[in-house]
């Protein structure tokens, strides 16, 4: 019960942060949707784990806990990437910014 109620404080908490940078506009509200359906899922799980067990069953997997850890790798994952991939961007663009400026001071 205690882990029950810490899980979820922590999932609430992390809504109430997605929805601050939401209204700071630092998120869209597609991306904010997505992550409040993502800890609606975890609350659910917490709170009702044979859910976590009823969905690996269907998908082929033992046990529910195994299911949430491949999914949590599989996120994991695809952030990391668009962490790279904004990264890549971010650096193009200040190469070209910084190669703009240095022409400028030739003239």
């Amino acid at each position: 019960m205690l882990m029950q109620l810490l899980l979820s404080a922590l999932f609430l908490a992390s809504l109430w942060l997605v929805w601050r940078r939401r209204n700071q506009n630092a998120v869209g509200t597609p991306v904010a949707l997505l992550w409040t359906l993502g800890v609606a899922g975890g609350l659910v799980v917490t709170w009702y784990p044979d859910t976590a067990s009823f969905f690996a069953d269907l998908v082929g997997v033992g046990r529910g806990a195994d299911l949430v850890v491949y999914l949590a790798v599989v996120l994991l994952f695809v952030l990391v990437f668009q962490l790279h991939v904004s990264h890549v961007r971010m650096e193009r663009e200040l190469t070209k910014l910084v190669r703009e400026e240095a022409l400028k001071d030739l003239e």
